[in-house]
């Protein structure tokens, strides 16, 4: 294109020029002249092309999502949930047709088969380590079971007071928050059993996440409202309002910093020891199905879109971005990332195909 246009400007130049100076457009001398500026405009043309070439490939490639390394098959045809304990050596995993499982990442082993009840599958819709490692939450609908992953025997099994909505287990593993779909969200004593707290929401509680070294709880729900609240009393430290539901929410791991996703908005980072807002999260038009805080620095998140982001805690700036592949043979391009999480400086991610990727 620019060499297109330096050939006519030069072309209708010249010729307009003769035009005015010398009847003899047409004469040798004229014509060489032509050809002589038309080759230096094209030499210029050229250079600026390579120029633009050299500028733009880098801010491309640069702003392309990194793809992995390597990809390994979890669970056939997909699963509802995943959870990679926080040292990255372990996950839990709900499959769509197998039930629930424990793997070791680095063999690339499934070292226990986890379901409900015997001798049958349970789906398991939502899942959650103990800061150690040491202890798994595994919940469906209606029930919930602590499990010790070192023996893969299971702790504790109790029925739900309501419909759960979404789990999360505290970081000693001795009490789990279930948020419900009748408006509440419980702490629950999972090794002892019993409601210790409850929670008041106006409509189901659809993500919750606990801290219970700092003494707090951040809920999500469908009333377009998250809350924090302080385990001791069950008493609100602050609601802050959206204009759509909230569908996920995280605290980091000292607590200082939340994350809260309300759908068709933008996410936002919050600084609880100031209260103020740090920054809206500049996700374009993915929507983050997960989230996972590295101490108070950094930010993971997983996306609707194979898409992973990971962001400055503390300023809300973007500093990198991967994608996740779609090996299933019936995967979807819009595979969710379910987790995501580190294993030895390498980031390694669950997709809703069933694979785990590694960076």
């Amino acid at each position: 294109m620019l060499i297109t246009c330096a050939f006519l400007i030069n072309y209708f130049y010249v010729r307009k020029y003769q035009d005015r100076t010398n009847p003899k457009t047409h004469s040798p001398v004229s014509m060489l002249h032509s050809i002589v500026s038309v080759w230096f405009l094209l030499r210029v043309c050229v250079r600026i092309q390579h120029l633009i070439i050299f500028i733009c490939i880098p801010l491309l490639v640069a702003c392309w999502p990194t793809g992995p390394e390597k990809h390994q098959q979890l669970a056939m045809q997909g699963a509802y949930s995943a959870s990679i304990d926080p040292q990255g050596q372990n996950l839990v995993i709900g499959s769509l047709q197998h039930g629930g499982s424990y793997w070791n990442i680095p063999k690339y082993a499934r070292l226990y088969n986890w379901n409900h009840r015997a001798g049958f599958l349970t789906e398991i819709l939502y899942s959650s380590f103990s800061s150690n490692g040491k202890y798994a939450l595994t919940a469906n609908y209606y029930n919930l079971v602590l499990w010790n992953t070192a023996t893969g025997e299971s702790v504790a099994f109790w029925e739900a007071p309501s419909r759960i909505q979404s789990a999360d287990l505290s970081g000693d593993g001795r009490f789990a928050l279930l948020g419900m779909d009748n408006g509440q969200a419980v702490l629950f004593d999972i090794q002892n059993g019993g409601v210790l707290r409850e929670f008041q929401h106006g409509g189901p509680v659809i993500s919750v996440s606990l801290n219970i070294q700092a003494g707090i709880a951040l809920t999500g729900s469908e009333d377009n409202s998250a809350i924090l609240w302080n385990t001791r009393d069950a008493s609100m430290i602050r609601e802050f309002k959206y204009s759509n539901q909230v569908s996920l929410v995280k605290l980091s791991e000292t607590g200082v910093i939340a994350l809260m996703v309300p759908s068709s908005e933008k996410a936002e980072l919050w600084n609880l020891a100031t209260r103020k807002k740090i920054a809206e999260l500049k996700t374009a038009k993915y929507r983050l199905t997960s989230a996972t805080f590295m101490g108070d620095s950094r930010l993971l998140t997983g996306t609707t879109y194979r898409d992973i982001f990971e962001f400055d805690a503390k300023t809300g700036k973007k500093l990198s971005r991967w994608r996740i592949g779609t090996e299933a043979k019936h995967a979807l391009k819009s595979t969710s990332v379910l987790d995501v999480g580190y294993k030895g400086g390498r980031l390694i991610a669950v997709g809703s195909n069933g694979y785990l990727y590694t960076f």
